[in-house]
């Protein structure tokens, strides 16, 4: 071969490139697929970042459904309470029971609740009872009650992976005496539209029952939102603080 021979031939240059060629598609084909992988799980995080921080909190009641603005921090209190009380559809109460068997022993029952409709919180938890119910009962001989309310009855605390006792799933404790609102006046007008407007079946209640609208005077208030231990809102800093 002369020195002005080339090295390679065309067709060897063709034979190295093809022998070459899959070695380089392995070294793409591995970079596409770290590259992708990343993304997603860059987008996985930032999805659960997402999910957890802003994402709409829903609550059910039969038929209706509500959705409602993430919950505030926690150490905001007085304001976690008032999320979680208008949020909520429905209570724990426990009164002093007067049935005969169980006299005298603390009594728990579940009730629908509302502290007004939607877009208006106030506070105080409206209800709608009957005499005819042994709640209703106890509350015609002892009208102190406290109601239990959880953050467990939206979708939050599932979302978050937060079993119901978990101190991360706000539970708020209202204690006081339950007064019944009177027919005809403002605020019994006020408690049909906060009660009805999130429960639609009570309207068609069966009227025989002699339904009451009630409400509870809160004399007290623990919050427990977060480890340490529950804490203690005062009545007035609860009825000052604004969602």
């Amino acid at each position: 071969m002369s020195k002005y021979t080339p090295q390679y031939s065309a067709l060897g240059r063709v034979n190295n490139m093809q022998q070459e060629y899959p070695t380089q598609k392995c070294k793409y084909f591995f970079a596409g697929f770290i590259t992708a992988l990343l993304i997603t799980l860059i987008s996985g995080t930032v999805f659960q970042l997402c999910l957890y921080s802003s994402n709409p909190v829903v609550v059910s009641s039969g038929a209706a459904r509500h959705t409602w603005p993430a919950p505030p921090p926690h150490e905001e209190v007085a304001r976690v309470a008032r999320y979680v009380v208008h949020i909520s559809d429905w209570a724990s109460i426990s009164t002093i029971s007067t049935a005969p068997p169980i006299k005298g022993y603390p009594f728990g029952n579940i009730i629908s609740i509302s502290d007004g409709p939607v877009t208006k919180a106030t506070g105080t938890p409206y209800t709608y009872l009957t005499r005819m119910d042994l709640s209703g009962k106890d509350l015609l001989d002892n009208a102190h009650a406290t109601l239990s309310l959880s953050e467990a009855q939206s979708d939050y605390c599932r979302n978050h992976d937060f079993d119901p006792e978990n101190p991360q799933c706000a539970r708020v404790l209202l204690t006081g005496t339950m007064l019944e609102v009177k027919n005809g006046t403002s605020e019994a007008d006020f408690a049909r539209t906060a009660l009805f407007s999130r429960h639609p079946e009570m309207e068609f209640w069966p009227s025989g029952h002699h339904w009451l609208f009630m409400k509870l005077n809160i004399t007290h208030i623990y919050v427990l939102d977060y480890y340490g231990g529950a804490n203690e809102v005062s009545v007035d800093e609860y009825y000052n603080t604004h969602l």
